[in-house]
This record gives structure tokens, sequence and C-alpha cells, in this order.
């Protein structure tokens, strides 16, 4: 298996080498990308609600430890919001702004990397067809024999790095899509999160009670 794997990339030339590193980049981006949002929290209802009991018990150190017991970003831009409980709304908004800000930061990470990737896979691909077929140009007229049969065979390895840059740049446009989809999922969910725990603050800090929607468990507003 593994010496028809070098044939087959001794057929492309050097070129499919090139291809090669350019997957491996990419393989390795897409598997460090899905273990980071593997590792986000999931559950933000529950975080927010955990987080409202311990603010309408007035206890913000409580809330403050909820956040550093969960994974993720979430907990931590929360936790930033929290550490400025006692100023007033407006504060508490823009250091929550500027802490989703700095995140947005590790969510975009070597996302640009992978749409590279789907850009130049093609063109690194032509270019390697386009070597090939100068090489066999170059064979024929050597030989002095251009038959449709040795024309054929020589066009078909040049165009072996075409269809692998294709394949390339085909899975990572699909991951740059995916990625980008979970990006702009998760930071709306993030933004209406840091809003729903700023006007939590908020009431507390103007002896306000809370609305019980944002911090009980489901269906204990309506008991």
């Amino acid at each position: 298996m593994f010496g028809g794997f070098i044939t087959f990339m001794q057929k492309g030339g050097w070129d499919m080498w090139l291809l090669l590193l350019i997957s491996i980049v990419g393989l390795a981006i897409v598997i460090e990308r899905l273990w980071f949002f593997a590792q986000q929290h999931g559950d933000t209802k529950g975080l927010l609600r955990a987080i409202g009991q311990k603010i309408s018990q007035d206890d913000i150190d409580g809330a403050i430890k909820v956040c550093r017991s969960q994974r993720g970003m979430l907990p931590k831009i929360l936790e930033f919001g929290l550490l400025r409980g006692e100023k007033n709304r407006a504060d508490i908004t823009d250091a929550l702004s500027i802490a989703l800000m700095e995140h947005l930061n590790s969510l975009e990470r070597n996302l640009a990397i992978i749409g590279t990737i789907a850009v130049i896979s093609p063109f690194v691909g032509l270019f390697g067809t386009v070597l090939g077929i100068i090489r066999a140009f170059d064979d024929i007229a050597l030989k002095g024999n251009s038959t449709p049969s040795v024309v054929a065979a020589g066009v078909s390895e040049a165009l072996i790095t075409t269809a692998s840059g294709l394949i390339i740049a085909v899975i990572a446009v699909v991951f740059f899509n995916y990625f980008k989809s979970r990006i702009k999922t998760y930071n709306q969910e993030m933004i209406v999160a840091a809003n729903q725990m700023a006007e939590m603050l908020h009431f507390h800090n103007t002896g306000a009670p809370i609305p019980t929607d944002l911090y009980q468990p489901s269906g204990a507003a309506t008991k």
C-alpha cells in the first residue's frame, strides 16, 4: 500500500509533494479547530441560570466560581464582566464587549490558512499539470513518437496534480465554511449571553428583582 502511494506521488512529480505538504498543514489546522470548538461550553442557558442564581443571592463571588469551574471562552468572558459587577450597566457592557473582541481572534485563529489552501491548491495542481505536459511533449520530441497512446499516457500522469489539487481545495472549502458558520453561531451566543448577564448585574445593582426566566430552571418560573 505504501509502495503504491509512493508510485502515485512520483507520477505527479515534485508538485505532488508540495500538495501533500499543503494537505498535511490543512489537516492539522482542521483537527486543531475541531478540538478547539469541542472544548467550548455547550450549555449557555444552563451557565446563565447558574450565574443568575448566584447573583440573585447577592453572591458575586459564587458566580465567579461558577465561571471558573466551566471550560471554554464564554465563562471567561462572563467572569470578566462579573469582576466589574459593581459598575454601571454601560461600563459592564463595554467591558464585556472588549472581552468579546479579544476572544474573537481565538475563534478565527488559523482560519485564513484554510481559506488560502482552498484558493491556491487548484493553482498548485494546475502548475504541476503544465510542467507534466511540458515533460510529456519533450519526451515525445526526443523519442519521435507521437502516437495517441504515448500522448495520452503523458497527459494522464500530468493531470494527477490537477485532480489532487481540486480534491484538497474542495475539502478545504467545506471545512472553511463549516468553521465560519460555527464562529458566527458561537459569537452570536456569546453576545446574547454577555448582554443578558449585564442585564442581571444591572438589576442586582439597582435593587430590582432579576426576571426569573434569566436564572430559574425551565418551568420553575411558572410554579
